[in-house]
């Protein structure tokens, strides 16, 4: 996995490019986003890069069901901003891989890593070869949220996301860490062994993945 360090504003811009190269190399490729744990600053880089992706597909990597609160960040920080040829979210009942493979599959994905080592909505236990699925939220996933939803009680209770076996689809995965927080994260995901109760350590499965890192982050490697 190569690692890249900087500022979220840098490691924003380092993206950028690369999804610059990629729409160059194919103009109609897809895309996965996560609005779940990536930087704000980092959709605001690639908002601000000046990429066109007018004839991309965007994919959501994953919405609370019954409220697509994680589509509407990333309307607001990314697609309303930077214009895409379709966008899509997953739907309950709805076979999401398949409107994935009927894209031509995922040129990049880009996920952040929470604290616990998920990513998207892949809680520990998830199993590595999963595809888009329902999963129930635990509990700290909820409390984290709650502020959004004014309050524990409101947040749902499950959520809809790639699961792993789609993200490990995908020709190129970018995983982004940012904070102290997530330094113990980034370390079991970079040097444990791949293990159902950290997700992301999935990703040392996958042959072309890209780390981007603040100086927080890395500070346990």
């Amino acid at each position: 996995m190569r690692q890249i360090i900087g500022s979220p504003a840098e490691l924003g811009r380092e993206i950028s490019e690369q999804l610059r190269k990629a729409v160059e190399k194919n103009p109609s490729a897809a895309f996965g986003f996560a609005a779940v744990d990536v930087p704000r600053e980092v959709y605001a880089a690639i908002a601000e890069s000046g990429v066109d992706f007018s004839g991309c597909a965007a994919f959501n990597a994953c919405d609370y069901v019954g409220e697509p609160k994680q589509l509407n960040v990333l309307k607001e920080e990314l697609f309303d901003k930077t214009p895409f040829a379709s966008v899509h979210t997953p739907v309950e009942g709805e076979d999401y891989d398949a409107e994935i493979r009927a894209a031509g599959g995922l040129e990049i994905v880009v996920l952040g890593v929470g604290e616990r080592g998920h990513v998207a909505f892949c809680e520990p236990g998830v199993d590595f070869g999963s595809s888009t699925y329902v999963s129930k939220l635990a509990e700290v996933t909820r409390k984290n949220a709650a502020e959004d939803f004014g309050g524990l009680e409101n947040v749902p209770t499950h959520g809809l996301t790639m699961g792993m076996g789609t993200i490990l689809n995908a020709k190129h995965v970018f995983l982004v860490a940012c904070g102290e927080d997530k330094a113990n994260a980034v370390l079991k995901t970079l040097t444990g062994r791949p293990e159902t109760f950290i997700p992301a350590s999935f990703l040392q499965l996958h042959i072309d993945v890209e780390v981007y890192l603040d100086e927080a982050a890395a500070s346990k490697l």
